[in-house]
This record gives structure tokens, C-alpha cells and sequence, in this order.
């Protein structure tokens, strides 16, 4: 005594279901007589849209999401292999979602090189500040940079006579004091106003207690004939002479920036911590 699908006929040894032939879920006792394996008759469940076979009746159709299929009896010698690849045993669900994934990672090493913008993703730069007076880079023919190196080189010659520790620029720092600096020389020469705290925090990630130091701007009272060394000497000695002794003599990390207003006056900012 066996079992039987009552759906496609086929016997089953044991009474547990489903059909491993056409996915039915209920069988019925019958007698079946023992016939060779090559002698029984087996069946696909072919989807009537595509025609992609299936060994159960469970739609929706793998390929392309039909939600009826036939039974068809196995013909092997219909399949070719040796054309068929990879892509024809992926359904159009697999297709898809391997679409969305090459999309998404396409996207992800475009925005990770700045290519396209995608929040969260695209290295963001400092902020900066447009339509600023005057001039970031020279002064009265002078090279703005090598006036803010001389002017550090001066100044941890102060604190080393003094006890404290050398000040190292940083760029975040500097891209701190820029911002600044440039938002003070707007507010006097444009229609700018100054920052916040709250929104430096927000818009520069510096990872110690930094302390900014807007110095007094210096008046358009040098000459053309100063040189970078001896410009940074004089802001280092005599126009910081107050300011000086009030860093913090612990601090190792510092940011500056020097502007050149319209009328000549020379804005300095410099941030330590």
C-alpha cells in the first residue's frame, strides 16, 4: 500500500505531503504498482506568460511574476545548456533588486569623490564666506602667508623665553580663524555680521576647548617696505604685546588668519587650544 497525489498521480512511499512533483498538499491511499523509474511520467509547472518551468504549482512565476502556470509533462530534450547562462535562471525580482544595488553603489563612489553631492556621504569642506572686502592673500604687495608664518615664528619665540609650549597650526583651526576673520571684516565693510558660537561648533569639528582671539586690526600705518619677517616680528612684539601674556600657556594647536581691508587696515584672528 502507498500513497498518491490525487493532483498529478504520482506515488509517494509515506503519507507527507506536499507533492514533491506538483507541490499538492493532500494525498490519498492507493495501490500503485511498482514501475521502473524511467517508466513514470513526471511534470513541470510551466508559467504561461514566459514559460519557465517549475517543479511545484506555487506561483508567482520566478521570471517574470505571472500567477498562473500549466502543467506540462518533462521533456529534457527541450533544454539547451550550452546556451543557457547566469542571467536566464535569474528571475525579473532578482534582476531588479541586483539593479538597485549596482545604482546604489555607483552613487555611494561618486559621492565619496565628490563627483555628485549626497548628504552624509560627500566629504564636506569648510563653510566660507562670500563677497568678502579686500584681499585674503597679500598685502600691499606682501605674501599674507608668509607675514602669518613670520608672525608664529615670532610668537613661540615669546613663549618658549616664557615657559609655555610651541603652538603648531592646524588646518581646521586655520579654516576656524579664516571664517572668522573674514565674517569681522564684512561686518565693518560690508553687511555681514559676526557667528555665533553655536554655529562655529556646528560647522567646524574641533576636537579640543579652542579660545579665539580677534586682535585689534592694524591701521594702514606700515610701510610698503616691510618685509614678511619683519611684519610678523612687529605684530608678534608690539601689537599682541597684552594679548600675548593672556594664551593659554598649556595650548599646542593654533589656526590664523590675516585679511587686508579695502583701506589698507590688516585684520588678524587666531584661534588656540
Amino acid at each position: 500500500m502507498k500513497w498518491r497525489c490525487p493532483q498529478c498521480g504520482k506515488p509517494h512511499d509515506r503519507n507527507d505531503p506536499p507533492c514533491d512533483n506538483c507541490g499538492h498538499h493532500d494525498f490519498e491511499r492507493a495501490v500503485v504498482p511498482g514501475a521502473p523509474e524511467s517508466d513514470r511520467e513526471s511534470f513541470v509547472w510551466s508559467c504561461v506568460e514566459c514559460g519557465r518551468q517549475h517543479q511545484r504549482n506555487n506561483p508567482p512565476c520566478a521570471r517574470c511574476g505571472h500567477g498562473t502556470f500549466e502543467k506540462q509533462p518533462l521533456e529534457y530534450n527541450d533544454v539547451d545548456l550550452s546556451t543557457r547562462g547566469y542571467l536566464d535562471l535569474i528571475g525579473r525580482q532578482e534582476l531588479a533588486a541586483i539593479g538597485v544595488l549596482v545604482g546604489l553603489l555607483a552613487i555611494g563612489a561618486l559621492a565619496i569623490t565628490g563627483i555628485v553631492t549626497v548628504p552624509g556621504l560627500t566629504p564636506q569642506g569648510p563653510p566660507t564666506v562670500e563677497n568678502v572686502p579686500g584681499n585674503a592673500t597679500v598685502a600691499d604687495g606682501l605674501s599674507l602667508g608668509d607675514v602669518e608664518t613670520a608672525y608664529l615664528e615670532a610668537l613661540n619665540d615669546r613663549r618658549g623665553a616664557a615657559g609655555s609650549t610651541t603652538l603648531e597650526r592646524s588646518e581646521t583651526l586655520d579654516s576656524l580663524a579664516t571664517y572668522y576673520n573674514q565674517h569681522r571684516v564684512r561686518a565693518v565693510y560690508g553687511d555681514g555680521s559676526l557667528p555665533s558660537k553655536a554655529e562655529l561648533g556646528e560647522s567646524f569639528d574641533v576636537q579640543c576647548s579652542a579660545k579665539m582671539y580677534p586682535l585689534r586690526p592694524l591701521q594702514p600705518n606700515w610701510t610698503a617696505s616691510a618685509s614678511p619677517r619683519s611684519l610678523g616680528e612687529t605684530l608678534a612684539t608690539d601689537r599682541l604685546a597684552d594679548e600675548t601674556d593672556s594664551f593659554q600657556r598649556t595650548a599646542s594647536r593654533t589656526g590664523i588668519d590675516m585679511h587686508y581691508a579695502p583701506d589698507g587696515t590688516l585684520f588678524v584672528t587666531q584661534v588656540i587650544c
